[in-house]
């Protein structure tokens, strides 16, 4: 785990080539965004865009990575296969951590990855205030993987919560992205003309294809409640967690 300001450009490339590589595509109404989206081409990142949206408050932001050598014979050393950056901010009287970007290498998914990165997160001092977490991602996993750190679970989600304070905590934010988030669904729109409920119109018109179908397993087995997913719009998960007492080194 590594503080925001202690990054190197070494590490913010290598996440930059996982995210490029495993994140999704761009869906059919990418082109809106501008001429470089096009459908189904990766969504790719830059370091210097990657820094500006997770590493722009650096002394609040942390990185945590997983590295794994899945072969020794392949490669000298562990390769990356997961990568989770987080910041911290007051909310009121509250401290929020914001998960800003969560991703797993496709080839070990399902492997609680995504899951042992974000509980890795409460072993920092940043961390050991914090009562409500929070991220905007179009995928179910990511969505239940923050349930997990809060110790809570995704098809009993506290519904009324997130509609107190979902907007309150994106204005209060110091990330650029989620100050323009716009808030959609039942929650937040008393006239919601979709089955949306807790959702953020992010204009990022990534392929939905993959998470569509993992949502699909989700519903089958009963375990949501933050609706469905539309184009261009991302899932909105917040959870108040009960705050974690500091790792103290002897």
């Amino acid at each position: 785990m590594t503080l925001g300001s202690e990054v190197s450009d070494d590490t913010l490339k290598l996440c930059t080539n996982l995210f490029s590589s495993n994140y999704g595509i761009w869906g059919d109404q990418a082109a809106i965004i501008s001429k470089f989206t096009v459908a189904g081409k990766n969504v790719k990142m830059t370091g210097a865009r990657l820094r500006s949206q997770c590493l722009s408050h650096p002394e609040s932001s942390v990185l945590v990575t997983c590295y794994i050598q899945v072969d020794p014979l392949e490669s000298e050393r562990p390769q990356l296969y997961g990568h989770a950056f987080a910041t911290v901010w007051d909310y009121g009287e509250n401290k929020v951590s914001w998960v800003t970007q969560l991703v797993v290498d496709a080839a070990v998914r399902q492997r609680y990855i995504a899951t042992h990165l974000l509980q890795t997160l409460k072993c920092h001092a940043l961390f050991s205030c914090v009562n409500i977490v929070g991220l905007v991602s179009s995928h179910p996993a990511a969505c239940n993987a923050l349930a997990k750190y809060a110790s809570a679970n995704i098809k009993d989600v506290e519904l009324d919560f997130i509609r107190e304070h979902a907007k309150g905590i994106l204005a209060s934010s110091p990330i650029s992205y989620l100050k323009a988030a716009q808030l959609r669904g039942s929650l937040f729109q008393d006239s919601c003309d979709s089955d949306a409920i807790s959702s953020v119109f992010t204009k990022f018109y990534v392929d939905h294809t993959e998470p569509l179908a993992v949502l699909e397993q989700y519903k089958k087995k009963g375990q949501w409640c933050l609706g469905e997913l539309l184009d261009g719009h991302e899932f909105l998960a917040i959870f108040p967690i009960a705050p974690v007492s500091p790792v103290h080194h002897d």
